[in-house]
């Protein structure tokens, strides 16, 4: 293809994936070609909104020569058959997170696209915030100094039938690969290790507090990274707040507060709140990354093989963050310290 023609995207999973499928419309050399979902009368509204077509067996997708990427919203254990499949058709691909619910199916995930060249990255928005990219900028170029100490937490509330939205694939050990940890606290998670880098140890706790489910609804960890640097990880769903409920009834708030041995930040609900360097000149408290989303991100790399972004989360990055959330989990059962 040529470079000034369209990048030609393909949605399966018209849930979440429907919003999704809004924002490939208006990222630069991209082009939305078609929806997926089982459901076919879900995909013919989403397609009929969207001015895309629609189909209900993903198959079709896959055999077309004008989609060059996947974007893949299904429940998480559902990514590695539809991936592998999608890679062996020579798409490349965007998962959301989590890439998948164990290494062994996230490993046969990476093999087939490097089997097939096909490239594959997981979306994590947190990463797009300009606040949260300008706390990035700020621990990555040095104006903190040496990172010490991080706190981060992710709160949310969701009521019980949130738990069986969708056939009820969220918070099973089987479909979901877990509760709040790998399903909303690993966005935090994924940014814990963007700002401190790889992690040493993990101590964790966690459990059903409030909520009849058959994972956590808590998760409280302290973290010791090779850099040196500890942290503090709390995700939960049991936390009320006046936030808009939305389709999940209940809303987000997150809280991140990091220091060096020169200054500190602290991000509100994606608001730079705080971002002090002793000494030190003032620091912009937002910043736009190169690239808007991970659908951009993936226009540049299809066409630049060399491409790589902060932004950009690759499999290696991807499968450390689950490595961590699987550590976690593997902490809690255990009742020991567990190194990822």
């Amino acid at each position: 293809m040529s470079s000034n023609e369209p990048i030609g995207f393909g949605v399966i999973g018209v849930g979440f994936g429907k919003g999704r499928a809004e924002i490939i419309k208006t990222t630069p050399g991209a082009r939305l070609v078609q929806v997926s979902s089982r459901d076919g009368d879900k995909a013919k509204a989403a397609a009929e909104e969207l001015g895309c077509e629609w189909t209900a067996d993903y198959h079709e997708m896959l055999k077309r020569d004008d989609i060059q990427v996947i974007a893949l919203y299904t429940p998480s254990a559902q990514h590695r058959d539809i991936a592998i499949e999608a890679a062996n058709a020579g798409k490349h691909l965007i998962v959301t997170k989590p890439l998948e619910i164990t290494l062994e199916r996230i490993d046969a995930m990476i093999a087939a696209c490097d089997a097939n060249k096909v490239k594959m990255a997981t979306e994590y928005v947190v990463r797009y915030e300009p606040a949260n990219y300008a706390l990035y900028r700020a621990a990555h170029d040095g104006s903190l100094g040496k990172l010490i100490l991080g706190e981060f937490a992710e709160k949310l509330y969701r009521p019980q039938w949130y738990y069986e939205l969708d056939g009820g694939w969220r918070s099973r050990w089987k479909t979901g690969g877990g509760g709040t940890v790998i399903n909303q606290g690993i966005h935090t998670l994924d940014q814990m290790v963007w700002l401190f880098g790889p992690v040493e140890s993990v101590t964790a706790q966690a459990g059903a507090f409030a909520s009849k489910i058959e994972s956590e609804d808590t998760a409280v960890v302290l973290v010791k990274f090779k850099s040196g640097a500890v942290g503090t990880f709390i995700a939960t769903t049991t936390f009320h707040n006046p936030k808009p409920g939305g389709r999940y009834g209940g809303g987000t708030v997150r809280r991140i507060e990091i220091n060096g041995d020169k200054g500190s930040g602290r991000i509100d609900d994606e608001t730079l709140s705080m971002l002090f360097i002793k000494d030190g000149p003032e620091l912009p408290r937002t910043l736009a990354p190169q690239a808007a989303s991970v659908f951009d991100d993936m226009v540049r790399w299809v066409r630049d093989d060399s491409y790589s972004s902060p932004t950009l989360v690759k499999p290696a990055d991807s499968r450390a963050s689950m490595a961590l959330v699987l550590a976690i989990y593997e902490s809690a059962r255990e009742g020991k310290t567990v190194h990822p």
